[in-house]
């Protein structure tokens, strides 16, 4: 079952002639597998209601408010989908009389630019880039019909973005609320190698039990990402505050006020957190660099010791306890298999041999990562970062 499949199973034809207006609306927000746990427990603190995780993501209800509110607040979360319709589709005519059944005048005018984004498996239908132009047909003729004008389709930044799944003939149609990916906070404007997605790094710390009590340190940090993410949990400072916009924006019935009224409330919950100690370390100078800009793009730039230091000689302040928090090298990911044995060999030994008392993180798609480290994991969760089947072993040093 794909992100947004198994919580629309439930129902066999539903129409919201105005969903818009209604209180409470059906959602799901789709998230990285292996996190849909954390994601229902944020859900549940931002106030949704019927809550119920599957597979890749989480089913909830809640009002435009909070459609606005998940956007903002949710770290591990990939997309917030505005659930519209769902009914049965065995053929292209079907779902061609089902796209027209909806009422797009109430999200969309014919000035607005759309994209449709198809996921397709085990039906009749096999080809997304097919259905995603039967449904734009039905969508254009209808405002033809009614305007005489038809919306134009934008595939790079559109207006409006639909969501349309299909899996065993049984079809949803959805408005995408986030627009670009929820992971892309904003304040990345560089691509590193082989980066950790912001959402599943979130998800990661989550689920590793950190806290702000205890020191955070990636001592091969790359382009920032685990300890930007760290800071910005510990502080309650929301990440979508960084993005400069959301899907939903888009939409006819947009509630600027509102929105900007829920963003201006988000911003003034961030906290003062005096004793945090969250460092990221790497021997790369240009990828500190990289790590500062955006530490200071995500507002935490102040929060984070970010250093030049060789991995083999980290140690940990005197007294000290905290977590070592590390996404090494897969082999597989960057096509290196050559040496990758070492560095977990080298994460072992520096962790067990210096920070006693400490936990020890480890994220990794390596298959020989245990083998190579001969530690004994406290707990293994698996992941997916991607496509990539991973795991997160979580050690007590």
């Amino acid at each position: 079952m794909s992100c947004a499949g198994s919580y629309y199973l439930d129902f066999f034809y539903t129409v919201f002639t105005h969903p818009m207006t209604i209180n409470q609306i059906k959602l799901f927000a789709t998230c990285a597998k292996g996190l849909e746990d954390i994601l229902a427990t944020e859900l549940l603190v931002l106030g949704g209601s019927e809550i119920k995780a599957g597979e890749g993501g989480v089913s909830f209800k809640g009002d435009l408010a909070l459609v606005y509110k998940a956007n903002i607040c949710l770290r591990t979360a990939v997309r917030v989908l505005f659930f519209l319709a769902e009914a049965p589709v065995d053929s292209d005519e079907a779902l061609y009389e089902f796209a027209s059944s909806i009422d797009w005048s109430n999200y969309m005018t014919p000035d607005h630019t759309l994209m449709v984004d198809s996921n397709v498996r085990d039906s009749n239908l096999t080809h997304s880039q097919f259905t995603s132009q039967k449904i734009k047909d039905a969508i254009c003729d209808q405002f033809v019909e009614k305007d005489g004008r038809r919306p134009s389709v934008d595939k790079e930044n559109p207006l409006v973005k639909i969501n349309f799944h299909l899996s065993n003939n049984h079809g949803v149609i959805s408005l995408d609320s986030s627009g670009d990916s929820l992971h892309k906070r904003g304040y990345r404007p560089k691509q590193w190698k082989a980066p950790l997605n912001e959402a599943l790094a979130a998800g990661l710390i989550q689920l590793a039990g950190w806290n702000s009590s205890l020191t955070f340190w990636d001592p091969m940090c790359g382009s920032g990402t685990l300890p930007i993410e760290a800071a910005t949990l510990a502080t309650a400072r929301a990440p979508g505050l960084t993005r400069k916009k959301f899907g939903f924006q888009g939409w006819v019935d947009f509630e600027q006020s509102l929105f900007i009224d829920i963003r201006n409330q988000i911003r003034n919950q961030v906290q003062i957190i005096p004793d945090l100690k969250v460092i990221g370390s790497d021997l790369r100078g240009d990828s500190l660099r990289a790590c500062k800009d955006n530490a200071g793009a995500a507002g935490v730039g102040h929060l984070i010791d970010f250093h030049k230091e060789d991995f083999e000689k980290i140690k940990p302040v005197a007294g000290s306890t905290g977590i070592l928090f590390l996404n090494p090298p897969y082999g597989i990911r960057l096509d290196q298999e050559e040496g990758v044995a070492d560095v977990y060999r080298l994460i072992a030994s520096v962790a067990k041999s210096r920070f006693p008392g400490w936990k020890l993180a480890v994220m990794t798609g390596y298959v020989h990562a245990l083998n190579e480290m001969k530690l004994t994991p406290q707990k293994t969760i698996r992941l997916f970062n991607g496509a990539i089947p991973c795991k997160l072993y979580l050690f007590d040093l």
